[in-house]
C-alpha cells in the first residue's frame, strides 16, 4: 500500500457506481420525448442486421457532449460507465472510430435528418414560448488547422458557421459553411430557411443582426413580410453626411433612469438605400470618448470633459414605427448581446464545439449539427428543472446535476438508483416533469 499524508486507504470494488447520475435523468428526458424514433425516422438506417441503428450512434454523443466529453475518443467514458448503460438500458454502444466513419458515410443525409428532427423539437420549445418571435442571427468562427479549412475573415484558417436563435435559445437554423465565405453571403436566403422551420402559424415578429445583414434585399424582404427589423448599419459617406445636420440629440437614459450626458447621446434620420423598396430609420449613438486615464477622470470637470471628448458614432437602421422610440430600439438592439453573441459562447465552448473530429467537411457539418441538437435538447430539458436553474450554462448543470455520484443496485428485478439523501426531492421533481413531458 503507498504511503499517503493523510489517513485513509483507497480499495476497490464490483460494484455499479457512476459519476453522472444526473446524466441519467437527462437520457431518460431523451427517451421520454422520442429522440430515439426520430432519429431511427430520420437518419440512414444500417445496411445490414448487426449494424448499429442511428440512436445507438447518437445516444452516446449526446450524453458525452453533455456530460463534458471534449472529443470522440471520450465516448469510452460512457461506452465504460456501466451504472449509466444499465438505468438507461443501453445495450451496446459503438467505438469512436465506428462513429467518425459513421458520420462521413452518412453526412449529407444526416445533415437533412437533423434539420427535420430540429424542425419537430421547435415545435415542442415554441409552445412555451408566449411572446412575440425574434430572431438573432450571427457568424461564428471555429479556427482548425483541418486540411479542409479556408482562411477566416479573422485571417486564421478554420470555418465560419450561421447560426440563427430564436428568443434567446433556441438554434432554428445553422448552417456550417467553409471559413472563405463572408458573414454577409446568402443572408437573405438563410433567414428564409430560418422562417421554413417555424411550425404552421408560427411568424417571426422581429429580426436583429449586425452589420453583415445590412442588405437592401434583407430588409425589403423583412418589410414585406411584416418583420420588424433592427440591423447595425454601415457608417458610409452617404450615413456620416445625414448625421452631421442632425441637430436634436438626446442623452441615452440607464436603465436606472440616469442620462450619460457625457458618454452617449441619440438622434435619428430617415434614409433609404439604392435598392430598398422604402425607407427606414436610422438611430445614431453618438459616444464621446475621452481618451485619458481611469484616475484623471474624476478630477475634470463636466465641461473640461466635453471639450475634450472625440466622437465616435454607432448606427442602427430599423423599419418600427414611432410606436417604438429610438431609445427602445437602441435597448433592443444591445439585447444581441446576451440573445445570440453569448448563446453562441455557450453553443461553442459549452459543449466543446470548438473542436471538430474529422478531416472530411461533410462529416464535421454532421458533428456541428449533433452539437445543435444537443444544445437545443439542453435548452428543453433545462425547463423540466427548478425555476432557479433555468439561467445556468451547462457547465453549471454538470456541476450541479450531471457529475453527482450515484449507485445502481437491482431488487426484485428492479433497477434503483441510490443517489445522496439530499438530492432525491430533486431527482423525484425532475422525473415528474419528464414524465409530464413524454405526455406532450
Amino acid at each position: 500500500m503507498p504511503q499517503g499524508v493523510l489517513s485513509f486507504s483507497v480499495e476497490g470494488t464490483n460494484e455499479s457506481l457512476t459519476s453522472n447520475a444526473g446524466t441519467i435523468l437527462f437520457g431518460e428526458y431523451l427517451k421520454a420525448i422520442g429522440i430515439d424514433t426520430l432519429c431511427n425516422t430520420h437518419l440512414p438506417l444500417p445496411q445490414s442486421n448487426r449494424g448499429y441503428m442511428p440512436f445507438e450512434h447518437i445516444q452516446p454523443l449526446l450524453l458525452m457532449l453533455h456530460s463534458g466529453g471534449r472529443v470522440l475518443d471520450d465516448l469510452r467514458m460512457i461506452h465504460h460507465d456501466t451504472a449509466l448503460k444499465e438505468t438507461l438500458k443501453i445495450k451496446r454502444t459503438p467505438i469512436s472510430e465506428s462513429v467518425g466513419k459513421w458520420m462521413s458515410r452518412h453526412g449529407l443525409q444526416g445533415i437533412y435528418g437533423m434539420e427535420a428532427i430540429n424542425r419537430t423539437l421547435l415545435k415542442r420549445q415554441v409552445k412555451t414560448v408566449y411572446e412575440p418571435l425574434v430572431l438573432d442571427i450571427d457568424a461564428s468562427v471555429i479556427f482548425s488547422q483541418k486540411h479542409t479549412a479556408e482562411t477566416t475573415y479573422k485571417m486564421q484558417s478554420g470555418y465560419t458557421p450561421m447560426i440563427g436563435h430564436i428568443n434567446g435559445g433556441f438554434v432554428i437554423h445553422s448552417e456550417f459553411r467553409s471559413g472563405n465565405i463572408a458573414p454577409a453571403d446568402n443572408n437573405l436566403t438563410f433567414v428564409k430557411r430560418c422562417q421554413a422551420q417555424l411550425p404552421k402559424g408560427k411568424t417571426l415578429s422581429f429580426f436583429r443582426a449586425d452589420s453583415a445583414s445590412y442588405q437592401a434585399a434583407l430588409f425589403n424582404h423583412c418589410n414585406t413580410h411584416h418583420i420588424t427589423y433592427t440591423v447595425g448599419a454601415r457608417l458610409d459617406a452617404s450615413v456620416y453626411a445625414n448625421i452631421q445636420e442632425i441637430t436634436a440629440w438626446e442623452p441615452f437614459q440607464t436603465k436606472e433612469g440616469i442620462a450619460h450626458h457625457v458618454k452617449e447621446e441619440i438622434g435619428e434620420f430617415l434614409h433609404t438605400m439604392h435598392d430598398t423598396d422604402h425607407a427606414f430609420r436610422m438611430i445614431v449613438i453618438k459616444k464621446s470618448v475621452t481618451p485619458l486615464l481611469p484616475e484623471m477622470w474624476d478630477m475634470l470637470s463636466t465641461e473640461e470633459k466635453l471639450n475634450l471628448a472625440k466622437e465616435r458614432y454607432h448606427v442602427i437602421a430599423t423599419n418600427a414605427d414611432e410606436n417604438l422610440s429610438a431609445e427602445e430600439i437602441v435597448r433592443f438592439y444591445r439585447k444581441r448581446g446576451e440573445t445570440s453573441e453569448n448563446r453562441i459562447k455557450e453553443f461553442k465552448n459549452g459543449f466543446n464545439l470548438s473542436y471538430l473530429p474529422s478531416s472530411n467537411f461533410i462529416a464535421n457539418a454532421f458533428y456541428f449539427q449533433i452539437g445543435v441538437l444537443a444544445y437545443n435538447l439542453f435548452i428543453l430539458f433545462k425547463q423540466t428543472l427548478q425555476n432557479s436553474w433555468h439561467k445556468h450554462t451547462v457547465a453549471t448543470i454538470r456541476y450541479k446535476l450531471y457529475h453527482l455520484a450515484g449507485k445502481v443496485v437491482k431488487h426484485s428485478r428492479q433497477i434503483i438508483l441510490k443517489v445522496q439523501e439530499g438530492f432525491v426531492e430533486i431527482f423525484y421533481a425532475i422525473r415528474e416533469r419528464i414524465y409530464k413531458a413524454s405526455l406532450e
